[in-house]
């Protein structure tokens, strides 16, 4: 059985991660100590193994272009009429002078 500190390094993240995997309940733990005490955690390294595995990524290609990947409609921009935009810079106007 190994310490959270062993996990950690052994999975190259951080000791918090770890501490965070097993809260969550995804990476089996044991904790030894007394009742009502945080006590220790120790992990198996074969239940540390398999949580690795499951969360390995697929075989999808890293890098390149990112933008390329998610599949999103193209954004709608906002159109202003003339006068909705003198209304604003008047507005600005109004409230920069208050400020000042």
């Amino acid at each position: 059985m190994m310490t959270v500190k062993e996990a950690a390094a052994r999975a190259c993240v951080s000791e918090s991660l770890i501490y965070a995997w097993c809260q969550a309940g995804v990476l089996p733990h044991a904790r030894f100590g007394r009742t009502g005490r945080r006590g220790t955690i120790r992990i198996e390294a074969a239940d540390l193994e398999t949580v690795i595995q499951t969360m390995k990524a697929s075989g999808a290609p890293r890098g390149g272009n990112r933008r390329a990947v998610p599949n999103h409609p193209p954004l709608k921009h906002i159109k202003l009429q003339p006068d909705a935009f003198f209304a604003m810079s008047r507005m600005y106007a109004a409230c920069s002078a208050m400020w000042l």
